[in-house]
């Protein structure tokens, strides 16, 4: 009833009904063949309910498309950064689906009016409160402002909780890995609770329900998941850099099957699960990636808290301007980034000159592990290509540190009725 009554008042259009059920079929059937995809479902979530403000992990480029499978009679309207829903060959089809553009470095009101008007007319919305793909596997922080959402929106809140999705399509992997994902949905807020909770009781009920974790689900199932891929290992060592026996950042290479220390005689052979196997004669300090992933950003804070400084060649590309003022002459800059404890600079080459970026605002630096990194001077925002492989998680690491230091979000992670 209330569903239909949304229907008549005007708003933003949603998905294109064709376009979306034609794309949900060819998704059901290719998440069927490649993951053996099930889902568990919340009966309450029903054909004729809604609409709902849906939040989910974010684990893969996938999970859109995993969100949407989880809740099949409902036209859902996605939340997407801009670099994604710009993207020349995506944009003619991401407009059909209707999705809601949000902006980085900047305060997105128009985003959060066009959520609003969209549940006001009868859309469901969907929208990834860690607002970046796990760099690990496990939960990305994220502050207040999705609470805050749902508390205005005072509507029901759906979840869609995927496991094997990282596994699935790792952060650091080029390619989806076939294997297995289960997916269960929840009604994690009633309409009432919604709009009676505290802002603070909403944010721990979103954070407890996102806090899992792959390889904690690989060790609960009775028989773990095996993933297909023949270079488990590629690329894992943009992510998880700093060696566990010699202590060296940036020693850990990866090829193939293998993750491996070029300074000593570490070598860790993953998987078909997503865990480590020591080589013969090489120790195993860690049983898969995210544990590994953990211990750095660990041994980070205790480096940088010492007074050590970490250095990598670099290269910074003008990326736009959101504010008011002019452009930089130069484009193009090439030179060294420079991580202390009070921040992050970064010295030209020639002219030596300094610029200082912003790090620590956002525990989710828009990136690519082991390629660029998004950073802000002031208004201007450049692009950085670090040379070390593993710079840009280093980077992350460390404005998640900083901005865990400045709010409480460990607390949100543990039961109050515990």
């Amino acid at each position: 009833m209330v569903k239909d009554k949304a229907k008549d008042k005007k708003g933003p259009p949603g998905p294109k009904p064709l376009t979306y059920g034609f794309f949900l079929f060819l998704a059901r059937l290719l998440f069927k063949l490649l993951y053996a995809i099930r889902f568990e479902r919340d009966p309450r979530i029903s054909r004729g309910t809604g609409p709902y403000f849906m939040v989910a992990n974010h684990i893969a480029y996938v999970d859109p498309i995993i969100c949407a499978l989880a809740f099949p009679h409902q036209r859902i309207r996605f939340v997407s950064g801009q670099e994604v829903a710009n993207t020349p060959f995506l944009r003619p089809l991401l407009k059909r689906f209707g999705i809601i553009e949000i902006k980085p470095f900047r305060v997105n009101f128009s985003t959060t009016k066009e959520i609003i008007t969209s549940i006001a007319a009868g859309h469901s919305v969907a929208l990834y409160p860690e607002t970046q793909r796990s760099m690990a596997g496990d939960i990305t922080p994220f502050g207040l402002a999705t609470a805050k959402l749902i508390r205005h929106l005072k509507a029901p809140v759906a979840l869609a909780l995927c496991r094997g999705g990282y596994l699935g399509w790792p952060r650091w992997s080029k390619l989806l890995r076939p294997g297995k994902m289960e997916v269960e949905t929840r009604l994690l807020l009633t309409a009432e609770e919604a709009a009676a909770l505290p802002v603070e009781e909403i944010q721990g009920r979103l954070v407890r329900a996102l806090d899992v974790d792959d390889y904690s689900w690989q060790t609960e199932r009775r028989r773990p998941a095996r993933f297909f891929s023949r270079r488990r290992a590629e690329k894992v060592s943009s992510v998880c850099h700093w060696c566990p026996v010699c202590d060296q950042p940036f020693a850990l290479r990866s090829h193939k099957q293998f993750l491996y220390c070029s300074a000593c005689d570490l070598r860790l052979r993953m998987d078909a699960t997503g865990f480590f196997a020591a080589s013969p004669g090489s120790p195993a300090p860690f049983d898969h990636p995210l544990q590994l992933a953990t211990w750095q950003r660990k041994r980070l804070a205790e480096y940088m808290e010492s007074g050590q400084t970490l250095t990598s060649s670099c290269r910074l590309s003008f990326l736009e301007n959101v504010g008011i003022g002019p452009d930089p002459e130069e484009k193009e800059l090439t030179g060294s980034l420079c991580l202390q404890s009070d921040g992050l600079i970064f010295q030209a080459e020639g002219d030596g000159r300094i610029i200082r970026l912003e790090i620590g605002q956002t525990p989710s630096l828009y990136c690519s592990p082991g390629a660029y990194v998004n950073l802000a001077e002031e208004e201007v925002i450049w692009r950085a290509y670090p040379e070390e492989e593993g710079y840009v998680a280093l980077l992350t690491d460390f404005s998640r540190q900083v901005w865990l230091g400045d709010n409480p979000f460990q607390e949100y992670r543990r039961d109050p009725e515990a």
